[in-house]
């Protein structure tokens, strides 16, 4: 039996064993101050409101990709940690892009 592009193909899509990873599209950002108050303390902490686009590749098997809101809230330790991370990817990438 000849074995043609699309009978793989069509294997491929059919068992859904194309992987494809979503893209970061737009990125939009904010700090707002979150108050609290009662009797004896008034409290304001400030929180970064992040809201990205994210894009679902398409693959061969779909025409149209998705495209997804996905808002978080992070405090400023949480922010911290996620630029830290950010951070060491960063020179990651820098590192296997100079070799």
């Amino acid at each position: 039996m000849l074995v043609t592009y699309s009978m793989v193909l069509h294997f491929f899509c059919s068992c859904s064993l194309l992987v494809s990873l979503p893209r970061l599209i737009d990125m939009d950002w904010r700090v707002d101050i979150k108050t609290s108050s009662d009797n004896i303390n008034r409290m304001a902490v400030p929180t970064c409101l992040l809201q990205m686009k994210i894009q679902d590749d398409a693959t061969i098997c779909q025409n149209k990709p998705t495209i997804s809101t996905v808002s978080l809230e992070l405090s400023k330790e949480k922010l911290d940690t996620m630029l830290d991370g950010l951070g060491r990817i960063r020179d990651q990438l820098s590192a296997v892009a100079n070799k």
